[in-house]
């Protein structure tokens, strides 16, 4: 071992005592000096949860014993801490009915808890796990070679059950545990109702003695994430290497690097039933990506890790319509059914909106912000996408303006107009800018009187297009443009295209 200075002087002095001598030192001068002067006191280094116990158990604080070396503070308030898990404390410091019971077995509180709180039908396996992890570990290291021995504890507990089953089994060590297992089960005053192990219960057992070193996978094969938050981790080539959920019985290195050298399986279910006060279950209805819809996630939590989660379709209710009404928000009113209807209106509005502002302002930002006021009543009853689909859009939004400004939007934006030609044709709403008529020059003859909306308040922007539907022109005078720049035009397209009409007159 790792000897204080003082130790390797009080051993060559020891050495010396038979007659003169030298005392060598398999070790650098250097290292020497950098060893403890003196041996650390065993209380500073121990587990301090069988003393906790204790001294709960005389009603005794740990500051009114007098100690040759006073036990850490905070080591020993992590063993009362971990003793409340183990339920063996009550959250008032006082020992309970199974702490009493813990205190008559033998053995590590940890591993007294799991002997106590066993099933009948799993004592037997739990006294084998405890005799297994209070001696030597059963398995042969090929070659000296520690990190080469499988971490599975369920295998060992097998293997020990059925003597010989596998070679790398140390047959006598094994022997010896069952031994141990039985002086465990004798003096814990429990009945097995089985007298063969069950493997698949290791995981369930050691829960009981290891609530704290839960670890559940993460990215990766081998990595997992320990209860407590710490980075744990076993070889890709482990057994226990690709289970969502791990418990831990031994570890060693440091939080960041913590090395699992013995563990087992456990699943959700029973982590579940084990600890069900502490599991709390939380429904959220959110946008689900992979299945781009609404969705009901059930999910089982253990503090900050995730036991399990159920998918299913919500139900209509005000979470379900708060979802669908943050999916639109999200994505900026693009997962809203936009039909040309609904478009054309809103750039209608928004040109009204331009030029009164008694007109609600439609733009994107307004109309995300008001979501709850003309969106949300209308999803009532809505569940998922194809829902959201299915809303007229057109309707939803007419119906939001107030009554006397809705009665009036088709006589000061209309749809179509009138030419004086007597040809109808669609105005295009460009929100703030001027609406636009679009055709080709020849739908323009006979048109003496320039089109306009909003009771011949604002001329309409008219394009003119040639055969090919190619911008030629834009005018909002067209009596003016006929007079004037006409004949221009007309020569233009006449030798482009001959074969249309292009009147020198086309007002008349």
């Amino acid at each position: 071992g790792n000897i204080s200075r003082a130790s390797a002087d009080q051993r060559a002095g020891r050495a010396g005592r038979l007659g003169p001598g030298r005392a060598y030192r398999l070790w650098p001068q250097a290292e020497h000096r950098s060893r403890r002067a003196q041996i650390e006191p065993e209380i500073l280094q121990v587990d301090l949860a069988g003393l906790a116990l204790e001294l709960a158990t005389w009603g005794v604080g740990v500051d009114e014993i007098r100690f040759l070396d006073q036990p850490p503070r905070a080591t020993f308030e992590q063993a009362r801490e971990l003793l409340t898990m183990l339920d063996a404390l009550d959250v008032a410091g006082h020992v309970t009915d199974r702490g009493k019971a813990m205190l008559t077995v033998p053995l590590h509180p940890r591993l007294a808890a799991m002997v106590v709180g066993a099933h009948d039908s799993d004592v037997w396996t739990a006294c084998l796990l405890a005799a297994l992890l209070e001696d030597r570990d059963v398995v042969r290291a090929p070659g000296g070679r520690r990190d080469d021995i499988p971490e599975d504890l369920s295998w060992r507990v097998e293997c020990i059950d059925e003597l010989g089953s596998d070679d790398r089994i140390d047959r006598r060590a094994a022997a010896r545990v069952r031994d141990q297992a039985r002086d465990i089960l004798r003096r814990s005053g429990r009945t097995a109702t089985s007298g063969s192990a069950r493997p698949n219960r290791v995981g369930d057992l050691l829960l009981r003695a290891y609530p704290d070193r839960l670890a559940v996978r993460k990215t990766g094969a081998g990595q997992f994430q320990l209860r407590t938050g710490n980075a744990a981790w076993v070889p890709k080539e482990s057994d226990l290497a690709d289970e969502q959920f791990i418990v831990a019985a031994d570890v060693d290195g440091d939080r960041k690097n913590t090395r699992v050298r013995l563990g087992a399986a456990i699943s959700a279910d029973d982590i579940t039933d084990l600890l069900a006060e502490h599991v709390t279950v939380k429904n959220v209805v959110a946008w689900d990506r992979e299945r781009n819809d609404i969705v009901n996630s059930i999910e089982w939590r253990l503090d900050g890790m995730k036991l399990r989660e159920v998918k299913q379709k919500p139900a209509p209710g005000p979470d379900t319509t708060a979802a669908l009404v943050d999916r639109v928000r999200s994505t900026s009113l693009q997962a809203l059914p936009w039909g040309p209807a609904a478009e054309s209106l809103v750039e209608r509005v928004r040109f009204l909106h331009s030029r009164d502002p008694r007109w609600p302002d439609w733009t994107n930002k307004a109309l995300i912000a008001g979501l709850d006021e003309w969106l949300t009543p209308y999803l009532a009853g809505c569940t998922s996408r194809a829902d959201l689909d299915n809303l007229d859009l057109s309707i939803i939004l007419r119906s939001g303006l107030p009554y006397d400004l809705g009665a009036h939007l088709d006589e000061l934006a209309p749809l179509h107009v009138t030419l004086s030609n007597g040809r109808q044709m669609r105005v295009a709403y460009r929100g703030d800018d001027t609406p636009v008529l679009s055709a080709r020059a020849q739908h323009f003859y006979g048109t003496s009187v320039h089109p306009s909306i909003m009771n011949g308040a604002v001329p309409l922007v008219v394009e003119l297009l040639s055969p090919a539907d190619r911008p030629i022109q834009l005018t909002s005078d067209l009596p003016t443009f006929w007079a004037g720049s006409w004949s221009e035009v007309r020569k233009d397209m006449a030798g482009r295209y001959p074969k249309h009409d292009w009147p020198v007159d086309p007002a008349t």
